[in-house]
């Protein structure tokens, strides 16, 4: 989930800032599909953080070396469906887990729906420009301005991967069955990292690139 939303939403940005300097978009295309794409973008998005919250917390399996692992909100551990014994103790740290990887779930579908909104305002605001006098450069300007803030709100994410790669790390200590599933390396903090600072350069390929899915 960590990745999809940056990398999502960095290539959101890139596309909204290569619009704008690559010519007018059709006036009456963007009208009739923006307001649909953000309906059904908004659909999505509400629904995936109803699910963080009310569904298993389905846990990252690379290379799928482990049997599916999940998290139940009640803070079940189960492998491969089964549950895992687990003490009072062990039950606080796995539900406080769970909760820490929600929160950082939840920031990341705030970026994902700024950055779709910046994405389909890109072509609302070049249409606008030919009626204002704008040049494609000031409008690209305004666009970056606001493409600022998400990139920011994407570092401070990226900033508490490590915290989530510590908890990780001592969960897998304190209940030895959850190790497969800590997962989070320094290399995934650095890329995430630099997809958030990079990412949504339109000079730097991000408009052309695919995103990269991890399933949580």
């Amino acid at each position: 989930m960590r990745k999809l939303w940056i990398t999502t939403t960095a290539t959101l940005i890139g596309l909204a800032l290569a619009g704008c300097s690559s010519g007018q978009p059709d006036a009456t295309t963007a009208a009739a599909t923006s307001s649909p794409l953000d309906h059904a973008l908004n659909h999505v998005l509400d629904r995936a953080a109803t699910q963080l919250q009310t569904e298993d917390l389905t846990l990252d399996n690379k290379h799928d070396i482990a049997p599916e692992g999940k998290i139940t909100p009640q803070g079940d551990l189960l492998i491969a469906g089964k549950p895992v014994p687990l003490t009072s103790a062990q039950r606080s740290e796995v539900l406080a887990y769970r909760q820490q990887a929600i929160a950082v779930g939840e920031q990341g579908i705030a970026i994902g729906r700024s950055g779709a909104a910046l994405g389909l305002q890109a072509a609302s605001t070049a249409i606008a420009a030919v009626f204002s006098g704008k040049s494609g450069q000031e409008v690209k300007q305004q666009l970056e301005a606001k493409a600022t803030g998400i990139r920011e709100s994407a570092l401070k994410l990226c900033r508490q991967l490590p915290a989530m790669m510590a908890a990780q790390q001592k969960l897998a200590t304190d209940v030895p069955a959850f190790r497969p599933y800590a997962t989070i390396t320094q290399h995934d903090v650095s890329h995430c990292m630099d997809d958030a600072v990079h990412g949504g350069n339109a000079t730097s390929g991000a408009a052309t690139s695919a995103p990269r899915r991890t399933t949580h």
